[in-house]
């Protein structure tokens, strides 16, 4: 007998829309199909479109090939104002669950083989309404950028901080290596990483007054036990980066840290030279860690945070494809789920490309826009089709 693991191994995507999508319209309301809506849908944003507008005259000029692609009947393509009503009422959690099972990745917990996972925000600005403050918050590995989890924050007096933590136990990636921003420097969201097994590290900003402070006096009073020090040349600019870490056994921390084992400070210093404009600019950031700082290799402790502290800005840089590639910012959306369900297909459709190394996001998108049969051939390889 095959259980549905394995049957779902053997499907598409879509084929897996098709069985296990609910669709809980009037069945007079039924006359456009939902899966054939998400699928064209992902298929405009890879090809370039970004807008509302943009995807409906994407479906009306290619409704045959659209429904040659899903197997599903030709009827006449969806009005401009019933694609975004049709598009709000979508179940996010649903489809959620299901790009999940079809393209997600799991990462197991083992003693001693810990992956770093940054955690990052993004705020879905083209919602029209104030009140409805939309965001998501994305688990992202630091080597491949792959999505390993995602979740959404709904609603003006909602908080990013309790939605990742709820992220990291539901997914169990507070079991990991985790980098954060400032923002979630907190002795919640740290205790429970260090009491899930895992390692954290945050950086430490003004929302932390008084540890930040004590990172600060810890950097000029001791000496570090180790240092790392990189050059590099990019984008016109010529930058040094040199990191230090210090124990922080001898700092008197709150009691509301204690259940955080905080044991390390990272300082991060940075000298950026431009080159066009002659001009040197310098900046220095602390962070702090449970990671336990090596007792005879100091040197190593030092490198894997330093290198997980540039792997982070690296993820935050998938914002910029967001909003740049795809336009996310640009886009207007008439409530809060239609935003969350565009900026949910938007995250598969980069997720999709992710899965063909691509070295340019916009050459990838150029190329699926100029041939059509070329994205069909990728999107059958991952099984999308």
């Amino acid at each position: 007998m095959v259980d549905d693991v394995e049957i779902e191994q053997t499907l598409s995507f879509v084929e897996l829309l098709k069985r296990d999508f609910p669709d809980h319209r009037d069945e007079r309301g039924k006359r456009h199909s939902l899966v054939f809506t998400i699928t064209a849908f992902v298929l405009g944003i890879l090809r370039g479109r970004s807008t509302v507008s943009g995807i409906h005259r994407f479906i009306e000029s290619n409704l045959p090939k659209l429904h040659e692609l899903t197997g599903i009947p030709q009827i006449n393509a969806i009005s401009r104002a019933h694609l975004p009503r049709l598009v709000a009422g979508l179940d996010w959690p649903t489809l959620d669950r299901l790009i999940e099972r079809s393209f997600g990745k799991r990462i197991a917990h083992k003693v001693g083989a810990k992956v770093w996972i940054a955690i990052d925000g993004k705020m879905l600005r083209g919602t029209l309404f104030g009140d409805e403050k939309q965001s998501v918050v994305l688990a992202t590995t630091h080597g491949t950028r792959e999505v390993v989890g995602q979740a959404r924050q709904i609603g003006s007096k909602s908080s990013e901080i309790p939605v990742t933590r709820a992220l990291l136990r539901d997914t169990g990636l507070d079991k990991q290596n985790v980098t954060l921003d400032a923002h979630h420097c907190n002795p919640l969201t740290t205790a429970q990483i260090q009491q899930a097994g895992g390692v954290y590290l945050t950086q430490v900003k003004e929302n932390q007054e008084v540890l930040l402070r004590q990172c600060e006096a810890l950097a000029e009073s001791q000496p570090c036990v180790a240092s790392v020090t990189e050059n590099d040349k990019e984008h016109g600019r010529v930058t040094m980066r040199r990191a230090q870490i210090f124990p922080m056994a001898s700092v008197s921390l709150d009691p509301r840290w204690e259940k955080s084992n905080l044991s390390t400070c990272v300082v991060v210093s940075r000298e950026t030279y431009e080159v066009a404009k002659e001009k040197t600019t310098t900046d220095t950031s602390y962070y702090i860690s449970n990671q336990a700082i090596h007792d005879t290799q100091p040197e190593v402790t030092v490198a894997e945070l330093a290198q997980a502290v540039r792997n982070h800005w690296g993820v935050e840089s998938d914002n910029w494809i967001r909003d740049v590639t795809f336009k996310e910012d640009k886009v207007k959306t008439n409530s809060g789920n239609q935003g969350q369900i565009m900026g949910r297909l938007r995250s598969l459709g980069m997720a999709l490309i992710r899965k063909t190394s691509p070295k340019n996001f916009q050459a990838a998108v150029d190329k699926f826009a100029d041939s059509f049969p070329a994205l069909e051939v990728m999107l059958r390889k991952v099984k999308f089709l």
